[in-house]
This record gives structure tokens, sequence and C-alpha cells, in this order.
């Protein structure tokens, strides 16, 4: 059973604040902002 579209939405977007709260912590991660701009780009995809 694979996901909806609505639900892997939900799921990037979950991640993306998760990704928010520690780029709070470590501003400078350079791994955390490559990750999310890749996870940004997938809901600007659809």
């Amino acid at each position: 059973m694979g996901m909806t579209n609505k639900q892997f939405q939900a799921f990037v977007r979950l991640t993306l604040v998760q990704i928010d709260k520690a780029l709070e912590i470590s501003p400078d991660n350079k791994e955390l902002i490559e990750l999310r701009n890749i996870y940004q780009s997938m809901l600007e995809d659809e």
C-alpha cells in the first residue's frame, strides 16, 4: 500500500518543520541546509 500525494506532502511538511528546528540550533550546518532545500523542492514540484 502506497502513500497518496496528500500524505506524502504532509510527511514532507512535517520533516521540514523538524529540519527548521534543527537549523535553529545549528544554523550553519550545511548538510541541514542542503537537506531543507531538497525537501522544499519536493513541495514546489507538486
